[in-house]
C-alpha cells in the first residue's frame, strides 16, 4: 500500500495530464452547451419578435390606411363649395342650410364608417350637425366634448384621429363610448374660434374589432395588445383590465425617446413578472401600438432544454473521465521510461518524494551535468579570447609597434584567419544611423547588434574568401581580406560578398551599414595606415548614401574634384527662382546643386551644404522684407540638417521639404485673401438682399474694387454668378416666409428684394417647379 502511494506522489506531471484533458474537454462541452442553449434562446426572441412586429404592422398600416380615408374625406368636404356655405357664410338661410344638411346625411349613409359630422361657422357661432343621435341628443354630452377643444380646452391634432369619450346618456355616466374625431381649419397655426372649422366623428369599431380579436387569441390575460394616443391616453376594448399596465406608458416613451426608433422591442417588469414589449409608432396619426406578453410563456420551449443539456453534460463529463485515464497513460509512457533512466545517472535518486515533478526532476539532473561541463569548458574559452582580442586590436590600431613575436603567438594560436605577411584589404563597417539606434535603444543592444552584424559577415563573407572581423569596441568594426593577385578582382568579389550580407542584415534586424574599403596594405606594419585611410574613405558615406560600399575607386574623382564651394552664378539663378516662385525652376537648380555637391570631397561637401542653407534662410528673409504677409517657415531647421543627417539624400530631401513649405505658404496667402473677398461679398448680400437695386457694381463699389474682379473671383470660387447668388438668396427667405406667415404673395415678393412679382413668379416655379400659391397649399396639407 505504502508502495503505491510513494508512486502516486511522485507522479505529479501524470496527474497534470489527467487533469488537463478533463479540463479541456469539459471547458469545450460546457462552452458549446451553453453557446447552444444562448443562440436557442436568441432564435426564439428574435421569432417571436418578429410575429409581434408583423402584428403591430398590419394595425399599423390598418390605422394608417382609416386615417388617410379620413382625412381625404375631410378634404372634399372642406373644399365642397355647396358645404363651404356651412362653413364660411355670414348669412342665415333655413331653407338652403336644411337642404345641406339632407344632403349631408346621404353622404353619412353612404360611407359606413362615418359616425357624424359637425360644421362649426365661426361668422354666426353656430354648430351644423348631421349622423348619430349622440350629436344632436340633448342627453348626449359629445357636443361638450368637442366644444372643449374648439374653446382651446384640449390640444387639436390637425388633420389627426383623436379619441374621443363621450357619455350618450348623461343618466348613466359609467356608460361610456368612443368616437375618433378629426379636425380640419384653414389657419396654418393653433386653431382659435375666430375661424370656421369641420369635424368628422369616426366609428372605432373598426380597430377595436382588431384589437380584441388579436388579444383573444392570447393564452394568458397578461398578452394583450393596446395603442396610446397623441395624448398618451390607453385605449382597448377592455381598458379596466390594462389597469395594472398604466405604469407602461412612460416607460415606452423613455424608450422612444432614448433609442430615435419607430419599431423596436423592450423587458419590463410588470407586478414582479418580466414582460416582452414590442411597440410602432405610427406617423401619421402619432399614435403608438404596444404589444405586452409574458417572457416565461415565449422561452418555455427553450427552457426544456436545459433538462437534455445537463443530461448530455453528465453523460460527457463520466466519458471525459474514462477517457483521460486511457490517453494520459498513452502519453505518460515516453516519460515515465526516461525518469526510470534519469535515476540511475550521477545526482539521481531512486526515492525522491520530496522533489517537483517528473520534469522537473529530470531537468534538475541535466542542467546540473551541464553545468558542470560548460564550467570547465568557460574557463578554458575565456583566457583564449582575451589573448585574441588583445592582439587583434593591437594589429589594427598599432601595427608599427607589432613585433615579430607578437605576430609568431597569433599565427601560433590561430588568432587570425588572414595572412598578414602577404597583400590584404583593410576596410572600415559601421551602422546606418547610428546616433539614432542609440537613442532607441541601450547601449548594451547597440553592442549587440555590432556583434551580431561581425558574426553574420564572419560566417557568411569568409565562406568564399579568408577574412576577419574585428571589434575594436568602438562605434565601427575593422574588415580585413586577403587582396588575390589581381586586386581589381579582389575589391570587386568584396563588395559583392557585403552586398549581399547587407541583405540579410536588412531581413533579420531591418538595419542597414554602409562599408569602406582603404587600399591594399603589402604588410601588417601597413594595417594602421591603411586603417585610418579607410575611415577617411567612410566619410564619403554623405556622398554615395547608406548601404553603399565605398572602394578607393569610387572616391577619386571627389579626390580630384577641386571644386571647394558652389559657383555664385548657381546662387544667383536659385535664389531668383524661389523669389520668382517657381517650383519647377527651384527644384531643377536644387538637383543640379546635389548632383555638383555629391563629386566634391568631404570637407568641401560639408561646406557647400551649410553654405546652400545659409542663401536659402537669406532668400527667404528678402522675400520676407518685401512682403506685407511674410513667411511663417522656421529656418532653424537648416543650421541642425549636416550635424543630423548622414547622406545627401537625406539633406537634399529636407531642403525640398522646406522649399515645398515656402510655396506652399505663399500660395495659402493668395487664396485666403480671396476667400476674405468671398466672405465679405456673402455678408453683403445677406444684409441687403431685401434692397430692389442690391446688384454688383454696387457691391463693387462698397468694397472699392472694379465689378469685373469682384465677378470673376467670385464666380471662380462659387461656380455661380453674383446675381444669380443674390436671386438665390432672396428665393429662400421667401420660402420661409410663405412656410411661417399668411401675407399675401405679392407682399412677400416685395419683401425679399423683388421689384416685379411676375419676375419672381418666374423665378420661384424655375426653383422649386411649382408656383408660390400652390407651394403654399402643399406645406399646409403636408402638416
Amino acid at each position: 500500500m505504502n508502495n503505491y502511494l510513494r508512486k502516486y506522489r511522485e507522479r505529479k506531471y501524470f496527474m497534470r495530464i489527467i487533469l488537463s484533458i478533463n479540463l479541456l474537454i469539459i471547458s469545450v462541452m460546457l462552452a458549446s452547451l451553453l453557446s447552444a442553449f444562448l443562440y436557442s434562446k436568441k432564435i426564439s426572441l428574435d421569432s417571436q419578435q418578429e410575429a409581434n412586429e408583423k402584428v403591430l404592422s398590419q394595425l399599423n398600416y390598418n390605422i394608417t390606411y382609416m386615417n388617410d380615408t379620413v382625412k381625404n374625406f375631410a378634404i372634399s368636404m372642406f373644399y365642397d363649395t355647396d358645404m363651404a356655405h356651412l362653413l364660411f357664410s355670414g348669412e342665415q338661410d333655413t331653407f338652403e342650410d336644411t337642404d345641406r344638411i339632407n344632403k349631408l346625411s346621404k353622404t353619412i349613409a353612404y360611407n359606413s364608417f362615418i359616425h357624424s359630422i359637425v360644421f362649426y361657422n365661426s361668422k354666426r357661432d353656430m354648430f351644423f350637425t348631421s349622423g348619430d343621435d349622440a350629436i344632436t341628443s340633448s342627453t348626449s354630452n359629445l357636443m361638450n366634448r368637442i366644444g372643449e377643444f374648439l374653446s382651446g380646452g384640449k390640444p387639436i391634432f390637425k388633420m389627426q384621429m383623436m379619441p374621443l369619450r363621450y357619455v350618450p346618456d348623461l343618466k348613466h355616466p359609467e356608460r361610456t363610448q368612443q368616437v375618433f374625431s378629426l379636425f380640419m381649419y384653414d389657419s396654418l397655426d393653433a386653431f382659435t374660434k375666430k375661424e370656421s372649422a369641420l369635424i368628422i366623428n369616426v366609428k372605432p369599431e373598426w380597430l377595436f374589432e382588431k384589437l380584441e380579436l388579436t388579444n383573444r387569441q392570447s393564452s394568458k390575460r397578461s398578452n394583450r395588445i393596446f395603442v396610446l394616443d397623441q395624448n398618451k391616453e390607453m385605449y382597448s376594448p377592455d381598458i379596466q383590465d390594462n389597469q395594472d399596465l398604466g405604469d407602461l406608458k412612460e416607460e415606452v416613451y423613455r424608450q422612444i425617446a432614448s433609442s430615435q426608433r419607430q419599431v423596436s422591442q423592450f423587458t419590463y417588469m410588470a407586478q414582479g413578472e418580466k414582460q416582452i414589449v414590442n411597440y410602432i409608432v405610427n406617423s401619421s396619426v402619432n399614435w403608438v401600438i404596444i404589444d405586452v406578453e409574458p417572457y416565461v410563456g415565449v422561452l418555455a420551449a427553450v427552457d426544456q432544454l436545459k433538462i437534455v443539456f445537463i443530461t448530455v453534460a453528465a453523460i460527457c463529463l463520466v466519458l471525459a473521465v474514462f477517457a483521460s485515464l486511457v490517453i494520459s497513460n498513452r502519453l505518460y509512457s515516453p516519460i515515465n521510461g526516461l525518469l526510470k533512466q534519469t535515476k540511475r545517472l550521477p545526482g539521481g535518486e531512486p526515492d525522491r518524494t520530496n522533489e517537483g515533478d517528473e520534469i522537473s526532476y529530470i531537468s534538475h539532473i541535466y542542467n546540473h551535468l551541464i553545468e558542470k561541463l560548460m564550467t570547465e569548458q568557460t574557463k578554458h574559452d575565456s583566457n583564449e579570447a582575451i589573448v585574441r582580442s588583445y592582439y587583434l586590436r593591437k594589429l589594427v590600431t598599432d601595427s608599427r609597434a607589432f613585433t615579430s613575436e607578437e605576430w609568431a603567438e597569433c599565427v601560433r594560436g590561430g588568432y587570425m584567419n588572414v595572412n598578414l605577411e602577404k597583400a590584404c584589404i583593410v576596410g572600415v563597417l559601421k551602422l546606418d544611423r547610428y546616433e539614432e539606434l542609440k537613442e532607441k535603444m541601450l547601449g548594451v543592444d547597440v553592442n549587440l547588434l555590432n556583434f551580431a552584424v561581425s558574426n553574420i559577415i564572419r560566417e557568411f563573407v569568409t565562406e568564399e574568401l579568408r577574412g576577419e572581423v574585428v571589434d575594436i569596441r568602438g562605434e565601427h568594426l575593422v574588415l580585413v581580406f586577403e587582396a588575390g593577385a589581381r586586386q581589381e578582382e579582389s575589391y570587386t568579389a568584396i563588395t559583392k560578398l557585403l552586398q549581399q550580407a547587407q541583405r540579410i542584415i536588412g531581413d533579420y534586424y531591418h538595419i542597414t551599414f554602409t562599408a569602406a574599403l582603404g587600399d591594399v596594405a603589402s604588410h601588417y606594419h601597413e594595417l594602421t595606415a591603411r586603417y585610418e585611410k579607410a575611415l577617411d574613405y567612410h566619410l564619403y558615406k554623405m556622398n554615395f548614401g547608406h548601404g553603399s560600399v565605398i572602394t578607393p575607386k569610387m572616391v577619386q574623382g571627389n579626390l580630384a574634384n577641386l571644386e571647394a564651394h558652389i559657383p555664385l552664378e548657381l546662387e544667383r539663378k536659385f535664389a531668383e527662382a524661389i523669389k520668382a516662385s517657381h517650383p519647377e525652376s527651384v527644384f531643377q537648380e536644387l538637383e543640379h546643386l546635389r548632383q555638383l555637391i555629391a563629386g566634391m570631397s568631404s570637407d568641401a561637401v560639408v561646406q557647400s551644404v551649410i553654405q546652400l542653407g545659409i542663401l536659402i534662410k537669406q532668400t527667404v528673409r528678402e522675400i520676407n522684407q518685401n512682403k506685407l504677409s511674410p513667411l511663417l517657415i522656421d529656418l532653424r531647421s537648416i543650421d541642425r540638417l549636416v550635424f543630423e543627417k548622414e547622406t545627401l539624400d537625406e539633406i537634399f530631401a529636407e531642403f525640398g521639404a522646406i522649399l515645398s513649405a515656402i510655396f506652399e505658404d505663399q500660395k495659402r496667402g493668395t487664396e485666403s485673401k480671396d476667400h476674405f473677398i468671398i466672405d465679405t461679398i456673402k455678408d453683403v448680400i445677406q444684409a441687403n438682399y431685401a434692397n430692389p437695386n442690391l446688384s454688383l457694381q454696387e457691391i463693387a463699389d462698397m468694397l472699392r474694387m472694379s465689378s469685373a474682379y469682384v465677378g470673376r473671383i467670385f464666380k471662380k470660387q462659387e461656380t455661380i454668378s453674383v446675381a444669380d447668388y443674390i436671386n438665390e438668396i432672396r428665393l429662400l427667405k421667401s420660402v420661409m416666409l410663405l412656410e411661417n406667415n399668411n401675407l399675401p404673395v405679392n407682399e412677400i415678393s416685395e419683401k425679399v428684394g423683388f421689384s416685379s412679382p411676375s419676375y419672381f413668379f418666374k423665378l420661384f416655379k424655375k426653383r422649386f417647379g411649382t408656383t408660390p400659391k400652390d407651394y403654399r397649399i402643399k406645406k399646409s396639407l403636408s402638416l
